[in-house]
């Protein structure tokens, strides 16, 4: 099915029905970035209690929903629909039959205002899957991002929980400490002390809305953690960890934009303590602007003046990153601008020997990440 299709009358009979007949809780997800880090995290939570219905992580099309709403039956004990507005339209169709007993937004932030008429419309836009709740429905809105945290003046429903490390969200962390390997640690709430295995900040954010929801469907907040601590495992290309001999290689393998390599950059900087050398490997950014080349300088500055050794660029644009990162000197980081993958596994074939390393890989894809992998295990 495209996305631009509308249903027959026939078909949205059929749906109705499907939905009415499913009595148990939907969550409806939708943002900007995290989705699919927070579907992952929920899903650790909700499956120890029943099957979770869902499509594959990053599969928020509106093909996909449909085939995750055709699903819907007594086999399940909870669905999961996302809903990502870059690769489809018409989602408030799906919304309206769908219907979410709990919506979610991860966040809004700017980056889709180079295609989207005004910040405005991006709230509007992003608000649908909280706008078609159902009858006393919770909305779920990130309180440290402005545009989310306003959605409430668009929505009708009362029950809204905001999320974040403001401490006057409904639910925030504190005290956050990274620990390389072994994960982040913080307090909820000021006063329930808790480990998990993440290695962004950006990831803190995942992690409460995943529990936002959970708190929601009568999980205690012991039940949450323990069950993200046993079960979760971040998504591959999004920060999942690879543990290789004496050496760590971080898998952000995903798409690379500005949020997610400073994302990448911030993990790796958390193994410092941990290896003998950091390890920074990089492709082109996406979602840079109109002015490509000055966006991956910024990002290549920014990077100058951190305690990476080795930074390793691959591409024509990320080249303009690795010229940013050469300008703040410094004897101990060493920036390579390469070619090609094999150029790659020479650096870090070469870089690995006789000590530990960790390796962040940001946006070459799985091929890079398995490659390297394999010097690592030589």
């Amino acid at each position: 099915m495209p996305d631009k299709r509308l249903l027959s009358t026939e078909e949205r009979k059929r749906f109705i029905a499907l939905r009415r007949a499913f009595k148990k809780p939907v969550i409806g997800i939708t943002g900007l970035f995290g989705k699919t880090t927070t579907i992952e995290m929920l899903n650790s939570i909700l499956s120890t209690r029943g099957n979770v219905l869902r499509s594959k992580s990053g599969q928020g099309t509106w093909k996909h929903n449909i085939q995750i709403l055709e699903k819907m039956d007594d086999n399940y004990d909870y669905a999961v629909f996302e809903f990502d507005y870059r690769q489809g339209k018409n989602f408030a169709e799906i919304l309206r039959l769908i219907k979410p007993t709990i919506g979610l937004v991860t966040n809004i932030g700017d980056a889709h205002l180079n295609y989207l008429s005004g910040m405005l419309k991006v709230a509007l836009k992003k608000s649908e899957v909280v706008k078609y709740l159902a009858r006393n429905g919770v909305a779920i809105l990130n309180k440290d991002d402005e545009m989310c945290s306003s959605l409430n003046r668009f929505i009708d429903t009362e029950n809204i929980i905001k999320y974040g490390l403001n401490h006057t969200a409904d639910y925030y962390l504190s005290d956050i400490e990274q620990l390389g390997p072994d994960g982040m640690k913080f307090l909820i709430n000021g006063k329930i002390a808790a480990k998990i295995p993440i290695y962004s900040v950006l990831d803190v954010y995942n992690f409460l809305a995943a529990f936002s929801i959970a708190m929601q469907l009568d999980f205690s907040v012991d039940q949450i953690v323990a069950a993200i601590a046993e079960n979760y495992k971040q998504p591959k290309g999004r920060g999942a960890l690879i543990r290789i001999n004496n050496h760590y290689l971080l898998d952000e393998s995903y798409l690379a934009t500005p949020r997610s390599v400073s994302k990448a950059i911030r993990s790796l900087l958390s193994f410092k303590t941990y290896t003998d050398k950091l390890i920074f490997i990089t492709g082109d950014m996406s979602g840079s602007g109109t002015n490509i080349e000055d966006s991956h300088l910024n990002m290549g500055y920014f990077i100058s003046a951190l305690p990476i050794d080795h930074i390793i660029c691959v591409g024509n644009y990320a080249h303009y990153l690795g010229r940013g990162a050469k300008l703040i000197s410094n004897d101990s980081k060493i920036v390579h601008n390469v070619q090609n993958l094999d150029e790659v596994l020479n650096i870090v074939k070469r870089e690995s020997k006789g000590g530990s390393v960790a390796v962040s890989v940001k946006g070459l894809g799985m091929t890079a990440i398995h490659r390297i992998s394999k010097i690592l295990e030589n």
